[in-house]
């Protein structure tokens, strides 16, 4: 069924002039059409469908004017013809019941016409509200990427100062500066990373986030991720090892994209990892996919929380070490970005181990998606229960 035409703009004028014309249809074939002709019948169906009409179009009272109308000009059909005079009492039924059809036609267009207007109101205000969110996550985008462009350079400055300051420190200007020193840059390299996660989750909603995807090696990248941290690791008293099979095949990535997901997963497993644990980070071959997975003997995670792991500003870890909480949603984009899944097991006091797959190169999109063993507590990155 069409939507009434222009029910919620137009003028009474053309409401009402709608039902005046029914009625004159009605009553203009009841006097030109010869009585003995069998169409009382479907003259009076007709009528039915001008009442209808008038109500679709102006709604109660232009519906009950057609059905006065109408009515007047059904009257005409019964004997004596065309005369305002009803003399048999089962005319006088039929009349009534007439009406009362009429009526409730009316009724029934008026109902319709409100459900359309109501629906249609709220089909605006709802597009109206996504306009709205669409305009404000725009300017947000525009805002952190402001942000972000105009801190690098001081940012830069100040990590290129730190740096001279700690040289001028080894050559003798005190071990009091060097410490100073080293703390500006590590604060510099944490706003960095802040703002390179504010400028990444600005990209994901707005669907921004563009791969370069070549051949890679995953050995090479495995080896790179964890060479980076390798100090850190050893600061901590954390075994970091990386574990891969000869004879990886290529994986077809950004290079770039796939080693900050390795690097916030690493920098995860550090952070919650205590003095004399282990973090195993390892490569392998699965379907038609490279999977990576860097195990830790951590603290874990609960089982409540494990489903919000790669949710956005996951509150666990925003809580405890300062950061938005980014780097997980982050990491998650990225890998469905190459099509891959990503995932987290975990056993609390035990440890836990997140793990993600790389489409082979020459073989994106082929291969079946590669199942996970069964944990003791495990989610996948959508919430629901891994495999």
């Amino acid at each position: 069924m069409s939507s009434p035409p222009a029910r919620l703009s137009s003028s009474p004028a053309i409401r009402h002039g709608t039902a005046l014309i029914s009625g004159a249809i009605a009553l203009l074939l009841a006097a030109e059409v010869p009585a003995g002709m069998a169409l009382k019948l479907p003259l009076v169906m007709f009528y039915a469908v001008l009442i209808v009409a008038s109500a679709w179009v102006g709604g109660l009272w232009p519906g009950l004017i057609a059905t006065v109308l109408c009515t007047t000009g059904a009257v005409y059909w019964l004997e004596p013809y065309r005369v305002f005079r009803i003399s048999h009492p089962a005319d006088i039924i039929g009349v009534v019941l007439f009406l009362l059809m009429g009526a409730a036609l009316s009724a029934l267009g008026e109902s319709v016409v409100r459900s359309i207007r109501v629906e249609r109101a709220s089909r605006e205000l709802a597009e109206r509200a996504a306009a709205a969110e669409r305009s404000a996550g725009q300017l947000r985008e525009h805002m952190l990427a402001m942000v972000a462009h105009d801190l690098r350079d001081p940012l830069g400055v100040i990590d290129l100062n730190a740096g001279l300051i700690a040289r001028a420190s080894a050559a003798g200007a005190g071990a009091e500066i060097a410490r100073r020193a080293a703390v500006v840059h590590r604060t510099v390299h944490r706003m960095n990373r802040l703002l390179r996660s504010l400028l990444d989750t600005a990209l994901i909603d707005s669907g921004g986030m563009s791969l370069d995807l070549v051949a890679e090696s995953a050995a090479a990248l495995l080896v790179e991720a964890v060479e980076a941290h390798a100090d850190d690791a050893e600061a901590k008293s954390i075994q970091l090892r990386h574990e891969a099979p000869a004879g990886l095949p290529p994986m077809l990535c950004d290079r770039d994209r796939i080693l900050q997901v390795l690097t916030n997963l690493i920098v995860n497993a550090l952070k919650f990892t205590p003095p004399g644990g282990k973090i195993t980070v390892r490569a392998g071959v699965s379907g038609g996919f490279v999977r990576f997975s860097v195990t830790d003997t951590g603290l874990g995670i609960e089982p409540g929380r494990l489903p919000h792991i790669f949710d956005r500003y996951f509150g666990e870890r925003r809580k405890r070490d300062g950061g938005l909480g980014l780097g997980l949603f982050i990491a998650k984009a990225i890998v469905e970005a190459h099509h891959g899944t990503i995932e987290a097991e975990s056993r609390v006091g035990e440890g836990s181990s997140f793990s993600f797959t790389v489409p082979v190169a020459g073989a994106a999109g082929a291969a079946e998606q590669p199942s996970v063993g069964e944990p003791a507590t495990a989610a996948s990155a959508n919430g629901s229960p891994a495999a």
